[in-house]
């Protein structure tokens, strides 16, 4: 690992429709250390410390990393939960984008990447503005398709969205967090919408047609390498596939990890950003430096 110190700054960024969302960015400790930018979008309900010691690491290893809350999540909700419309959508249309031109803007013409976990490599597509990105490492990204996943968490799925969430719904206007399920807070926009994404076969699809007018997946070529785990109970061949269709026109590569080729017992759908799996952690940042060279 490289050793370098880094530095951190707290920033709001600006959507374009007014929304404040909260942000990290952490650099290497000297300007002159920094050889280019890394945008990490989140999983669902995944607040942005998730990440913050994966950030730590790639700005040790030169690129200046930034995290950040989508509207609603963490340090991006409003005081009441209740008030809060956001959607799925405006994760991926509105608050990506702007933490991307944030990023880029102060980068002043460096390379910049970005890196999405799980929802945060779907919301790629999303984005009229990820051209400004030369690359794309997508961790743990499939179809959210509840019969796409491992059949012993089947049960879990149908708790969660037909039971739990919808009670927490009824009881606090939102879906509130550890109370009800193990992530961030979220708001009931987003919470149905991923509802009724995951219960359908065509996931976001028909919003995307229907609303988004078939967004911006056309990638024309452009880099993207997904690394997903064996002993991940969400993305398996089944649902990369519908992730490889949505990309279709873009240069994808698909690595298939088993964590135990690292020396780590498990990764599974979110392990990969834990100090415990810092093995992987080189992986997509080699990416990034072959992409540059």
């Amino acid at each position: 690992m490289h050793q370098v110190d880094f530095r951190q700054e707290d920033l709001r960024v600006m959507a374009r429709d007014g929304y404040s969302l909260a942000a990290r960015v952490y650099f290497p400790s000297e300007a002159d250390q920094c050889k280019a930018g890394l945008l990490i979008s989140s999983g669902t309900g995944y607040p942005k410390e998730f990440y913050a010691h994966f950030a730590q690491y790639g700005a040790s290893r030169g690129f200046a990393c930034m995290i950040y809350d989508y509207r609603g999540i963490g340090a991006s909700a409003p005081a009441d939960m209740r008030e809060c419309t956001a959607n799925l959508l405006d994760w991926g249309t509105l608050d990506a984008p702007a933490a991307l031109n944030t990023l880029v803007e102060g980068l002043e013409g460096q390379p910049v990447f970005t890196l999405g976990h799980s929802f945060g490599g779907q919301l790629i597509g999303l984005m009229d503005n990820h051209t400004l990105a030369t690359g794309h490492a997508f961790v743990a990204v499939g179809n959210g398709y509840w019969a796409h996943h491992h059949p012993r968490d089947w049960w879990k799925e149908f708790l969660f969205f037909m039971v739990l969430g919808p009670l927490s719904i009824k009881q606090h206007g939102y879906l509130k967090g550890i109370e009800y399920w193990p992530g961030s807070s979220m708001p009931a926009g987003v919470f149905k919408q991923w509802r009724r994404w995951c219960l359908s076969p065509r996931y976001y699809c028909k919003d995307i047609q229907n609303k988004l007018d078939g967004a911006y997946f056309k990638m024309h070529n452009t880099p993207i390498r997904q690394f997903a785990f064996t002993d991940d109970p969400v993305v398996n061949t089944k649902s990369e596939a519908f992730i490889r269709q949505c990309y279709q026109d873009a240069a994808y590569e698909m690595n298939w990890i088993d964590p135990t080729d690292l020396g780590i017992a498990d990764i599974g759908h979110s392990g990969a950003f834990s100090r415990r799996a810092r093995a992987f952690w080189p992986i997509p940042f080699d990416w990034f430096e072959t992409l540059m060279s």
